[in-house]
């Protein structure tokens, strides 16, 4: 199952950054990229089914770390 979410942050610097850290997370499938403004990152990426999935965690956490947040 895919799963879409979008992180909107206070500058672009740090929209970038997360971009390009979050670009190299290890997870099935993974798309990202610039989202509705340059504020906010969109992420794609595949559920791995039949274990627990920690991406989505490993995403809120680096928003978070960099002062972002899920929208």
């Amino acid at each position: 199952m895919e799963n879409t979410v979008e992180f909107e942050f206070e500058s672009e610097m740090s929209a970038y950054r997360f971009l390009n850290t979050a670009k190299h997370i290890d997870a099935e499938g993974l798309k990202v990229k610039f989202g509705r403004s340059d504020h906010h990152v969109s992420v794609k990426y595949r559920y791995i089914l039949g274990q627990f999935d920690i991406t989505l965690s490993t995403l809120d956490d680096l928003a978070r770390e960099l002062g972002g947040q899920e929208v």
